[in-house]
């Protein structure tokens, strides 16, 4: 009987840490990615050129890290929403003119009123959460940020 009490006791403290557990987690907001430090920062070359000589090397050191990027734009892309309520989704393209890899970072919903004081060829200090790199010979590379934010200088 005593041993049956000291189970059901313990169950129900096990109980409330899990729920207490999945309720954090269930309520938990994502980072800042612009006002958290990022883990490194580079030039747009140097992480290009990461990748390009060691894949597996850069891989590990970048990719789920936050990293900040400063680079010259070479583009900027809007993808108009398909449904109502959908926002708008903003992507812009860093990098060397004369390179095949570029850095795609997919910009925070925040940044939408931050566009127009952006020109091609401007340098820009972006702040993101890298999350891989898509390697293609004949189309060109692409390492791929999301979340990002604009970083005044």
């Amino acid at each position: 009987m005593k041993n049956k009490k000291i189970l059901i006791a313990l169950l129900m403290v096990v109980g409330l840490l899990g729920a207490f557990y999945v309720y954090r987690e269930y309520n938990r907001a994502p980072v800042d990615t612009a006002a958290a430090a990022p883990d490194a920062e580079l030039t747009g070359t140097t992480l290009i050129a990461a990748f390009e000589q060691d894949e597996a090397g850069a891989t590990e050191r970048y990719v789920n890290k936050l990293i900040r990027v400063q680079a010259a734009l070479l583009d900027l892309s809007t993808t108009e929403s398909m449904t109502p309520g959908e926002k708008e989704s903003h992507t812009l393209v860093l990098g060397v003119t004369d390179g095949s890899t570029t850095i795609r970072c997919s910009m925070d919903s925040a940044f939408a009123g931050q566009q127009a004081s952006l020109t091609r060829g401007q340098t820009v200090t972006i702040q993101g959460i890298c999350s891989g790199y898509n390697k293609d010979e004949l189309l060109g590379s692409d390492i791929v940020l999301v979340r990002c934010a604009l970083i005044k200088d």
